[in-house]
């Protein structure tokens, strides 16, 4: 996707949302502890959708607030991936087109409480744009009183779309996953004198497609797709040294995979536990003069309760 404005501008814009976005939280957690009380609380209810429509609200009435801004949150009025888009104030916007868009923004909301995040950003590459924002909530049932619940945003995460997925599908390959071609896709399209609208699409060590756009030959018996593809949990996980090491690449080198992998570690902290071995906390120990533990867990909650930096210098080992 490409647009008119200015680089300096839509990156002044960008950085506007992630300030806010604190506030855009707070408002909404407000209005939920006033508005949205109830007697118990469903894990599996769907109150993850109303919190980011709340949030696209909030952050809106945040914008709207400020008179040095000239930009908005519009709401995608179809299925489009995106659910919002950042557009200049009083302008046509036209979502096809992409007419008076700054950027979008595709939020994603998990409940803490679930046994497994179903949460997945599984958009491929070539449909996201420059400056596109990824928004991920972490919810709970909160209660005040111990009779009645609401919903709660305990933390957030806020970044480059592309970045992310760029941490996403480098390990998707280094698990045998991989993408297709539209030279060689397995519909044949080209050769059949159709334009492929295939390439990109993610298939994975068996050759199934993950996503339901993905060539239809490479369905998988009994579904109509993988979909483990871009687990907001799932995509990090690493199964031996080769995946391990692209991960711990990636996270030195960019700082939004960073802060990403910290925020998906710090809400899911057994994550972390598993994703590092015991010779690499002991070397993290090492270099803090820490006298390690024999048993890994006591190492990892010595360094976690006595380190508030840690995550930064578990990056740090392979700078």
């Amino acid at each position: 996707m490409s647009n008119t404005y200015d680089y300096e501008y839509l990156k002044g814009m960008t950085q506007k949302i992630k300030d806010i976005m604190a506030k855009a939280v707070q408002e909404t957690n407000n209005f939920c502890k006033e508005k949205i009380l109830t007697r118990g609380g469903r894990v599996g209810s769907g109150m993850g959708t109303l919190l980011e429509a709340i949030w696209g609200f909030n952050m809106n009435q945040l914008l709207h607030r400020d008179p040095k801004v000239d930009c908005e949150i519009a709401w995608f009025p179809d299925n489009d991936y995106n659910d919002f888009a950042c557009v200049k104030k009083n302008e046509l916007w036209d979502p096809t087109t992409h007419r008076g868009e700054l950027f979008r923004i595709e939020i994603k909301s998990m409940n803490k409480d679930a046994d497994e995040s179903k949460g997945h950003f599984d958009e491929i590459k070539q449909n996201l744009g420059q400056f596109d924002l990824l928004v991920v909530l972490i919810w709970t049932w909160k209660t005040d009183n111990g009779i009645h619940s609401y919903p709660y945003i305990e933390d957030f995460f806020i970044g480059n779309a592309l970045e992310v997925a760029f941490l996403r599908d480098e390990l998707h390959i280094a698990r045998g996953g991989y993408f297709v071609d539209s030279s060689t896709c397995p519909d044949e399209c080209l050769s059949k004198g159709i334009p492929c609208k295939h390439h990109g699409e993610p298939l994975n060590a068996n050759g199934n497609r993950e996503r339901i756009t993905g060539p239809i030959s490479r369905k998988p018996p009994g579904s109509s797709h993988a979909a483990n593809f871009g687990g907001l949990v799932r995509m990090l996980k690493t199964s031996n040294d080769e995946m391990r090491k692209v991960l711990r690449k990636i996270r030195a080198e960019n700082q939004t995979a960073h802060e990403y992998i910290s925020f998906i570690h710090k809400n899911y902290p057994f994550e972390e536990f598993n994703q590092y071995t015991s010779s690499e906390w002991k070397a993290l120990a090492k270099s803090l003069d820490l006298k390690p533990p024999k048993n890994k867990e006591e190492l990892v909650n010595l360094i976690r309760e006595t380190v508030p930096d840690y995550m930064d210098k578990l990056r740090n080992l392979y700078k």
